[in-house]
């Protein structure tokens, strides 16, 4: 994992992300919805549009991948024991900000910030599905999605529900079935590597990892 945070501006969306949210009868989450407990929020940002207006247009794509991150105790966290540097600091705003890093020295990830103020919990974007006739893999892995997106670590700390170019939106869904398993790439955080909070929607040709026979339903 890369020391030190990149902050390059960000770069242009890919087109074929391009949306109307309006048309899809989509709503902004609101704060409560961040304030809650983190494992619930990685479940319920399935189904959810991460957008990004740009040049006046909206561009965007369906979260179906999320991996929770649960903080101090938390040996993958960023903020595990209390870690705060000025690349994690965003991590202890209030929930509804946005935590990106850059990573491997190629990749930006982009994070939700959740619970209130001083916490220090996260939920990861791990792979999401662009507007239909959009290659399915594009967005397959937080790399990808931020690629896709154009967003860098130049949005870290930015609030999702301050009306600015980067929100989350939701519309009532079919039920879906939520698969559960261990995170991905965290073998080096001990038991936390076994625990198993990486959601994802089971029904996605766009997810970024294996598939587990656990899964949840959702309404």
């Amino acid at each position: 994992m890369a020391t030190r945070q990149r902050r390059t501006a960000n770069l242009n969306p890919d087109p074929r992300l391009r949306f109307d949210p309006q048309a899809l009868e989509l709503s902004e989450l609101p704060r409560e919805f961040f304030l809650k407990d983190t494992t619930e929020v990685a479940q319920e940002l399935i189904g959810a549009w991460f957008a990004r207006l740009h040049g006046g247009q909206w561009y965007g794509a369906r979260i179906v991948e999320t991996e929770a991150y649960l903080g101090s105790m938390d040996a993958a966290a960023h903020s595990w024991r209390g870690r705060r540097t000025p690349r994690v600091e965003p991590m202890y705003m209030e929930g509804g900000h946005l935590y990106v890093f850059f990573v491997y020295g190629m990749h930006h990830c982009a994070n939700v910030v959740t619970r209130p103020a001083g916490v220090a919990e996260a939920v990861l974007l791990r792979a999401a599905e662009g507007p239909e006739g959009t290659p399915q893999k594009l967005l397959s892995g937080p790399g990808r999605l931020c690629k896709g997106l154009g967003i860098t670590a130049a949005s870290s700390g930015i609030d999702l529900l301050a009306g600015r170019d980067l929100r989350l939106f939701r519309r009532p869904d079919k039920r879906a079935a939520i698969g559960i398993s261990p995170r991905i790439g965290v073998d080096y955080a001990g038991d936390a590597a076994n625990w198993p909070l990486r959601f994802f929607d089971q029904n996605s040709g766009s997810v970024s990892g294996p598939r587990s026979t656990r899964s949840i339903d959702k309404d």
